[in-house]
Formats: structure tokens, sequence, C-alpha cells
């Protein structure tokens, strides 16, 4: 065989490679799992954004080289290659612990206090703060706070309604309490440090108002382990012996 028939083969072969990365491997199916805070187009639109990266060769190489693009409340993508033409997106959110009303945006942060990204849109079941005094913040910052102490105890608070998975919409700060407004209920705290107690025993009881659909209050302000909950309410009271 003739060197230029050698060359020629090799060309062709090269060819053919050329073509199977660019149209063999073009990824046409995409699943996506785990992520409660963005569709599974947002997600995709994400990932994908550099240029061929629709494609298996390069978005491999993107991923090795520059990891994947995320979006602010995402903490992590791992990829599987479940085929040729077919990946899976496993998306980890990040854990919002709250969002703070400012200037027709919502803020929204972590359980460190880190602001996490400012936008219009307020996601479903976020807690919304009302009441923090605050100057002037960065995404991926701490809130300067002018109360530092009040900040921590939102804090705590939050992370403890996430805990116990209590259905609270907002969180209002006022001169000497702190107010959980949950549907129609409104439970009213004393302002201190730790709201274990509180939190533990206020969780079935908004369970049951809520299946009730019950309207009223509950006042907290002088609660302490093992005090029965009273729900004041039009049609009936819940109460609920919390344990210690």
């Amino acid at each position: 065989m003739r060197w230029y028939h050698k060359v020629l083969i090799l060309l062709a072969l090269v060819v053919l490679l050329v073509l199977f990365v660019f149209f063999g491997m073009k990824i046409t199916t995409v699943h996506v799992e785990g992520t409660r805070m963005y569709s599974a187009d947002e997600i995709k639109q994400s990932v994908f954004s550099r240029k061929y990266a629709d494609n298996e060769f390069f978005f491999w190489i993107y991923q090795k080289m520059y990891g994947i693009n995320t979006l602010p409340f995402v903490e992590e993508i791992d990829v599987s290659y479940d085929s040729l033409n077919t990946i899976t997106l496993h998306v980890y959110d990040k854990k919002i612990s709250g969002c703070i009303e400012y200037m027709g945006q919502y803020i929204y942060f972590d359980k460190d206090g880190i602001v996490l990204q400012s936008m219009k849109e307020k996601k479903e079941d976020v807690l919304v703060v009302n009441g923090i005094r605050f100057g002037t913040f960065t995404v991926g910052k701490a809130f300067n706070v002018k109360d530092d102490t009040l900040f921590q105890t939102i804090m705590n608070l939050s992370q403890l309604i996430s805990h116990y998975k209590i259905s609270v919409d907002k969180l209002q700060i006022e001169d000497k309490d702190i107010l959980l407004l949950s549907g129609d209920i409104k439970v009213t705290l004393a302002r201190k440090t730790m709201y274990d107690d509180e939190m533990s025993a206020l969780s079935d009881v908004l369970k049951t108002a809520k299946k009730e659909k019950l309207k009223g209050t509950i006042d907290m302000q002088n609660f302490q382990a093992g005090d029965k909950i009273v729900l004041k309410s039009e049609k009936k009271k819940v109460t609920k012996k919390s344990e210690k």
C-alpha cells in the first residue's frame, strides 16, 4: 500500500471520528432530579449554556476543566452518563433558611445568614422575615445587621422551623415580641435566644389547626416546657400537652 493511500485512510478515519463526535455524541435526553427550587428547563439552560455543551464529549471536557454552571440556589450537580446520548443531572439545592423583603426584592439567606441571591420572585415554602434592620448586603457574604444578637436568634428560630417542618409563612419582629404567621394563625413569642421547647410543642398543634382550617392566636410569651398550648379560635380550642 502506497503512502498516500495510508494518508487517505487516516484522513477518512479522522473525518469519521469528527463526525461521530459532533453528531453521534449529541445529548438528546436529559433527566433532572433532586431540585425543588428550579424547573428542569431552568437547570438545563444553566448547565448547557456553554458552546457545544449539549455534546457529551465537550460537556465532559467542560465538566473536568471548569465544573458545571449552576444557579444561585444550587449547591452541587452530579452527572450520570446513562448511555451515549442520555445523561441524568442529580441536583442538590442549597438550604435556604428564609428571605427578607427589601425594596421590592426578596433577599434569600442560608442558616449562617449568608446572602444567596436577591430577586423579585418569592420562592414557594420559604420563610419571609420582616423587621430586621440591616445596612448594605453582598451576595455570598453575611448580612450587615444592626442587631447581631437578634439576627442570631432569628437564624436559630428559622432552623428550628425547618427542622420540625412547621408551616410558617412569615416571621415578624416587633418591639418586644416575635410573631409567627401560619395561615390564619398568629403565634406570639417572647424575645430570647433559644426556642427548642416552643417549636417542638408547636409543630403538632399547627398541623392539627391547619387540617381543621382553624383561625386564631397562640400566646407563647411565657411558655415553659410541659405547658399546654392553647389556640384561641372562634370555632374551638386545640390543646397540646408538650413532652418534657
